[in-house]
């Protein structure tokens, strides 16, 4: 990591890279908190959990470069594969491929997301992906972590569905709604379905009694039907701006409900193409810390898709998801809203954490959460990530390409 430099307090303890994994120090460090504040200081990390926050003077078994910044691990609770694979594709293949890619990122945690496809290809992608993820986990894979599965689908807008096939989009149901569920596992974490749709006030009440975020999009809905949505129970907007009506002086649309409504948060891509960067700016303004920067990052798909102007295109030229990584977000995001680091980071870690109901766990730096962390250099590249305190991507012994 630059020029870190690590010293194992005790040799003879367990340990990777030197340093030792029942407990160490890293530091001296900005640390960006999550919280939209940042201070200097040192991280105790104590069997894979932040024990606490110390003064920068003081000794230290990892010392980071001058000028390093310690954030919270980014989440992207939006992804449909990393690299060259497809979760939809590839299935549990794409799970070790996205921990290492995703780690290369800053990120600890990522959120596999299965787009509309035949019903039965749905259910098999989320249940080998949640045993790849289990199976990388028990196995003690390095990289980011799978945190469980978002469907992107199939209750949708047949007006709204862009690049989601409409022979693939089935009527909602209690019925399905449970197999979804099943398929899962107890991995399911969100789903992004269309509140107005015939069956989906019904699926959405199984999707809430076995606490998955419901998340509106691809959706013709306007402001009433939004309201109506949150009131039964959605938390999340799926790509704020895309795959909805526009925001309408007269008519407005879904989007107007979810801004309006302090309990819900909006994710948006962040890319200067799904979303015009005046906009993001917008967004920010009027939704402050509420706003999740989400990449719905799209691998190449097959024949048909192409990457044009920094998005992933179909043939006929619609937008099927972008090109963008979730370090890359942050940085755009400081850029368009004219942020600091400390506030930019929020939209990525605890914004993100808290959508998919992780926030206890991580999304923050505090005393007793997961020493999940990311390692920027003052210039805002990643140098390093940490996933349970454990020294997943260095940047400095990572081949050339993969460095941020």
């Amino acid at each position: 990591m630059g020029a870190a430099h690590a010293r194992p307090s005790n040799p003879n303890d367990d340990s990777f890279g030197g340093l030792p994994l029942s407990r160490y120090t890293l530091g001296p460090a900005t640390l960006a908190l999550g919280d939209g504040t940042s201070v200097a200081g040192r991280i105790a990390v104590e069997r894979g959990r932040i024990a606490e926050i110390l003064p920068p003077d003081g000794p230290s078994d990892l010392i980071l470069p001058d000028g390093a910044i310690v954030a919270p691990g980014l989440i992207d609770v939006h992804t449909n594969g990393a690299g060259e694979f497809l979760f939809n594709r590839d299935q549990g293949n794409a799970v070790p491929v996205a921990a290492a890619e995703y780690a290369r990122m800053g990120a600890t945690a990522f959120v596999a997301s299965v787009m509309t496809a035949p019903w039965e290809s749905m259910l098999h992608a989320a249940s080998d992906i949640a045993e790849a993820a289990h199976e990388l986990q028990e196995n003690g894979g390095r990289g980011a972590r799978c945190l469980g599965i978002h469907f992107e689908g199939p209750f949708l807008s047949p007006k709204f569905r862009r690049v989601h096939r409409h022979e693939w989009i089935v009527p909602a149901s209690r019925e399905r709604a449970q197999e979804m569920v099943d398929a899962c596992k107890g991995t399911l974490l969100m789903v992004t379905l269309a509140p107005e749709v015939d069956g989906a006030t019904d699926a959405a009440r199984i999707f809430l009694e076995n606490g998955v975020t419901c998340s509106a999009g691809h959706t013709a809905a306007k402001y009433r039907e939004g309201k109506l949505a949150i009131g039964l129970g959605y938390r999340s907007l799926t790509h704020a701006f895309n795959g909805m009506p526009t925001l309408d002086h007269r008519d407005p649309s879904i989007l107007l409900a979810f801004v309006q409504d302090a309990r819900t948060l909006v994710q948006v891509i962040c890319d200067g193409q799904h979303v015009a960067p005046v906009m993001v700016d917008l967004l920010r303004r009027t939704l402050g810390d509420r706003i999740v920067l989400a990449t719905d990052n799209m691998p190449p798909a097959g024949p048909g898709y192409h990457i044009e102007g920094g998005v992933m295109r179909s043939e006929d030229g619609t937008i099927a998801g972008s090109a963008l990584r979730i370090d890359q977000a942050v940085r755009n995001y400081m850029e368009y809203a004219e942020l600091p680091f400390e506030k930019a980071i929020v939209g990525a870690t605890h914004a993100a954490a808290k959508i998919v109901g992780h926030e206890r766990e991580m999304g923050t730096i505090a005393p007793g959460m997961r020493a999940d962390l990311s390692l920027w250099n003052a210039h805002h590249q990643v140098i390093g990530t940490m996933v349970g305190g454990e020294l997943v991507y260095d940047a400095m012994t990572a081949p050339a390409a993969a460095v941020s």
